[in-house]
């Protein structure tokens, strides 16, 4: 359970010091300079900080030009955001902005309001390696090169935050399209430890080209540092780091175009070249930079080569990320005046592949010596793993870096990272961690990622090298690249990054004051952690980490087709995972996958119970802090990446405060993209479900409560005394249907009611705000005709049914005598970022889908309902639809799952997603023989949903309740099968009895 506990700090103006510098210190300019060898002094992103507990701001999504310090002029095709702040203040003393790398700092206090007008202006894109992530369908040729985008969605994410994931708070299911807007609210807990967070694009397929391409930005809640008593105490400065990379291909030579490093991985080579097609320069693909052509003749690029069918020797993209001047190429055939050798010489600040800290390359940090220091060390890239180390030039000396806090959360004490002696820490992608630095009395502090040592080799591949000839048509000669290891400062499985210099703190005047910061000092920080290494879980979950082309809708010859599983499947088709509030569960993943895997959970924290990774030997755990991005290790592989022992990672978590439906992910964000995430949907404690028994003559009808896990029958209410009649939940003949769900973008449901026969067809829906006078209704959001004038009532059901829209949606039937048409609405609340346009309002639904589960004949009513029956397949929540009359077929629904193959999602482009989904029936079944008609509803579980249903037997005078379980019969199947799990209810009945489900 979270406690909260705040330090006495002065004035409030001190805390705002010491929790960000002044404007000198951290203003973005857009000052050119003109020379590009002298590397500039430390900044800050611009801060757009709080004002009287509320930060709103606009954020718009463009393209645009970045300033880098390395290049003379502006860098093109950048994504960045636009900003205006609408209340709060910005460091720079600016109220609007554009065009910075890394986007804004936001700032807001625990207990505060963060207000985000969300727009997207990603359209009439120039960007030609910014390209379709669309999977070929198979047996469909493959292009050449991949799709371009023109446009593009987006959302966002606030990145480890504590708050609710419903409505328009951190939902990251929401699907923006170009020229549209959102309002994103986030409620800051009182008891959010302060610290650093990060916000982001997480649109789910782009994420990666979001992320790289610069949709990204700090959120500091509170104090970075974490609020540590000392800091304050010592008034130790605290400086924050956003660290990124970016490629700008021949920056040496001038140019100034952000290059996608991902290009050749994507290009189609499976046709290799003929005769002399690649010495003259007319093979297709080129795997050089899209704008090759506009660098000087003469100008060198080498790559790693493939051609021909994929395999696992297909190794493009494993240098992408080591400078051109770091590898060598040796042209095949013994023509050594192809021969490129590697340059080491040439100065870094030239270097095509760069590593930042807030934009800027090698900045130079002015200090006191002998100052102690907070560093915040925040990897917001899209998948580079960061191992640094500091250096003390004067002596050469390596100081154990001291850990105070890891992503947002401070360390109850100071810790040391667990090899290297603690001299080395891995920063993975998305993770960050508060460092204790001192600035030595002679000499720089420098923080660097260094060679990896450990007896690494000379790494080698097959290379082609290109050489500009001021056309679209450079020739090309195949060879070998290779790339020594004082060059490498790490490997993730696949991938290899370079070793680089991010940052040097020099000591300027003054003598600074010095604090020690020793291993195993208590800090004395609020920290969210609680220990939950002893604490038994209420639920244990294997979850297998695996890749391959397993989208059996998708070409093998495609590689972008290559998925990143969970249990065999990509998102949405993975296991539901499905926990209680308040619970604590332990994930064990077991990593079969070459990569290692930096896995990330939303809205709560996570504690690291076992680390073992078999390639060093490494084991650790449990540890005693708690955080949102772990790491898990790669696998020893054998032979034709045969697994010969798995990586492990063991995490722990309670779900605290918010039910609702968020995701866990890779942030290595192209495996996220590729299908290696999943979804977890927080249900309340306890699962109830209620059976409506008909009164009799002295009997007043009652409602009888069970427990949905063991059908423990838990309480009887009699709501209407002196009632005799049938009582009714969601639906019923001759009077009014109620749901609830979340549709007004709050973070509470609200309350939905449809109309009962007699007047014209209407649902509407109230707004999630409760009037505190009993007998008064809430305000109405909205109100809507699903059938026109049709007068025979409407029933209804609500749930997220499909991913479209990323929000709840209602469903819909009429009553009896009209066809059972059953219609699905959902409320994008989406604005348009410009002029008015036309179309649906946001009080307004969109109808996103329709279908007649029993023919245009049926016009005897039907029963509804929503949830997530066979959770294992994964997907959206199924439709269960049940006739009032007639045989009581029940017919169950489903806008995707694993018994659709796939998933299709991957292979639509994501300019043309719209807002519907296609239901398709996945079992039929009759539960009482010659039944009158049955009743539906459904009943949580930790993997998904059983079902119950209520039905009388023909010409019986008891009634019952049946509990069914959904199972595949086959791993090919395409259907499921009700499985008999027991009656849960019995008595006499005349019709069904009314059921409620959670």
């Amino acid at each position: 359970m979270r406690l909260f506990c705040v330090s006495m700090l002065g004035t409030v103006a001190f805390l705002a010091a010491l929790a960000c510098p002044g404007p000198a210190a951290s203003a973005q300019t857009g000052e050119r300079r003109t020379d590009l060898a002298v590397r500039p002094e430390f900044r800050e992103p611009v801060t757009l900080a709080s004002k009287e507990g509320v930060l709103e701001v606009r954020l718009v999504a463009r393209q645009g030009q970045a300033t880098l310090d390395t290049v003379a002029k502006p860098v093109q095709n950048f994504l960045l955001f636009d900003y205006e702040v609408i209340r709060g203040s910005a460091s720079d003393g600016k109220t609007s902005g554009g065009n910075l790398y890394p986007a804004p700092t936001l700032q807001v206090f625990p207990g505060e309001k963060l207000i985000v007008h969300f727009g997207n202006d990603l359209s009439g894109l120039t960007i030609r390696d910014f390209f379709t992530p669309q999977y070929t369908s198979k047996g469909q040729p493959v292009p050449i090169y991949p799709e371009q985008m023109t446009s593009s969605p987006l959302n966002l994410h606030t990145h480890g935050l504590h708050v609710s994931p419903k409505g328009n708070a951190d939902n990251v299911l929401l699907h923006i399209p170009p020229g549209m807007s959102n309002t994103y609210t986030y409620e800051i807990p009182r008891n959010m430890p302060q610290g650093i967070y990060w916000y982001h694009s997480h649109l789910h397929g782009l994420t990666a080209a979001h992320v790289y391409g610069g949709l990204v930005g700090l959120l500091a809640i509170g104090r970075t540092d974490g609020n540590l008593p000392i800091v304050t105490e010592k008034n130790i400065p605290i400086r924050n780091m956003a660290l990124q990379y970016n490629f700008v291909f021949d920056r040496a030579g001038g140019l100034a175009q952000l290059n996608n490093p991902y290009w050749p991985q994507w290009a189609n080579s499976i046709t290799p070249p003929k005769g002399d097609e690649l010495a003259n320069g007319t093979y297709r693909p080129s795997l050089a930079p899209v704008n090759f052509s506009a660098s000087k003749p003469g100008t060198k690029y080498p790559t790693v080569w493939y051609a021909g069918p994929l395999s696992i020797y297909n190794t493009r993209g494993l240098l992408q990320f080591i400078p051109s001047n770091l590898q060598r190429f040796t042209a095949a055939g013994g023509k050594a005046d192809r021969d490129v050798p590697a340059d080491p010489s040439l100065p870094d600040y030239k270097r095509d592949v760069q590593f930042t800290v807030n934009g800027q390359f090698q900045p130079v940090i002015k200090s006191k010596a002998g100052q102690t220091e907070i560093w915040v060390l925040a990897n917001v890239s899209d998948v580079a793993y960061m191992n640094v180390q500091l250096t003390e030039t004067a002596t050469g000396r390596h100081p154990p870096i001291a850990i105070v806090g890891q992503d947002g959360n401070p360390y109850t004490t100071v810790a040391y990272p667990a090899t290297d002696k603690g001299t080395r820490l891995l920063i993975p992608p998305a993770s960050r961690f508060a460092i204790a630095v001192t600035i030595p009395a002679e000499g720089e502090l420098v923080l660097e990622m260094p060679e990896r040592g450990g007896g690494a080799k000379t790494l080698s591949a097959p290379g082609v090298l290109y050489t500009s000839n001021g056309t679209d048509n450079p020739p090309a000669v195949l060879g070998n690249l290779s790339v020594l290891p004082s060059a490498i400062s790490y490997a993730d499985g696949f991938f290899v990054f370079p070793t680089q210099v991010l940052a040097r703190a020099t000591p300027a005047q003054g003598r600074g004051v010095t604090t020690a910061f020793v291993e195993g000092h208590a800090l004395g920080a609020y920290t969210a952690f609680t220990d939950l290494a002893n604490t038994p879980p209420d639920v244990k979950r294997q979850i297998v980490i695996s890749g391959g082309f397993l989208n059996n809708m998708a070409s093998n010859e495609d590689p972008k087709a290559f998925v990143y599983a969970f249990d065999g499947g990509a998102f949405p088709n993975v296991p539901l995972i499905q926990a209680r509030l308040n619970s604590v569960e332990e994930w064990r993943f077991v990593n079969h996958n070459n990569d290692e895997h930096p896995i990330h959970v939303h809205v709560n924290d996570i504690q690291v119970i076992e680390y073992f990774d078999p390639t060093t030997g490494l084991k650790t755990g449990p540890d005693k802090f708690a955080i949102d991005n772990a790491n898990a290790p790669a696998p020893t592989m054998g032979a034709e990446e045969a697994v010969i022992q798995p990586g492990i990672l063991s995490i722990r978590t309670r779900f605290e405060e918010f039910t609702g439906l968020y995701v866990m992910h890779c942030h290595r964000l192209n495996h996220e993209d590729n299908g290696l995430m999943g979804l977890i949907n927080v249900i309340p404690a306890v699962s109830i479900y209620a059976v409506a028994v008909a009164g009799a003559p002295g009997k007043p009808a009652e409602v009888r409560l069970y427990d949905g896990k063991d059908d423990r029958f838990v309480a009887t209410v009699i709501p209407f005394p002196g009632f005799e009649g049938i009582q009714a939940f969601a639906a019923g003949r001759g009077g009014v249907s109620v749901a609830a769900a979340q549709i007004d973008g709050t973070t509470v449901d609200n309350i939905v009611v449809a109309s009962g026969p007699g007047i014209p067809s209407e649902v509407k829906v109230y707004r999630s705000a409760l009037p505190s006078a009993t007998g008064v209704a809430p305000p109405l959001f909205s109100t809507f005709k699903p059938y026109g004038d049709d007068r025979s009532g409407v029933s209804i059901a609500t749930g997220f049914v499909d991913f479209s829209t990323g929000r709840d949606s209602i469903v819909t039937a009429p009553g009896a005598g009209s066809p059972a048409e059953v219609k699905v609405f959902a409320f994008t609340l989406l604005k348009p970022i410009g002029p008015a346009a036309p179309g649906a309002g946001i009080d307004q639904p969109l109808t996103t889908a329709s279908f007649l589960p029993f023919g245009n004949d049926y016009r005897d009513g039907v029963s509804l309902a929503t949830g997530w029956l066979a959770g294992t397949l994964g997907g959206a929540k199924r439709i269960v639809v049940s006739q009032l009359a007639g045989n009581g077929a029940v017919k169950i629904f489903s806008s995707g799952s694993a018994l659709d193959g796939g998933p299709s999602l991957y292979l639509q482009s994501p300019m043309h997603h719209g807002h519907g989904a296609q239901f398709r029936e996945i079992a039929d079944f009759k539960p009482f023989e010659g039944s009158a008609g049955t009743r539906v509803a459904t009943i949580s579980t930790t993997k998904g949903a059983h079902l119950l249903v209520s039905g009388v037997e023909s010409g019986g005078a008891d009634g019952s309740v049946v509990k069914y379980d959904l199972v595949r019969p086959a791993a090919e199947a395409t259907t499921l099968q009700a499985v008999r799990l027991g009656q849960v209810w019995t008595g006499k009945a005349s019709q069904p009895a009314f059921l409620g489900g959670d």
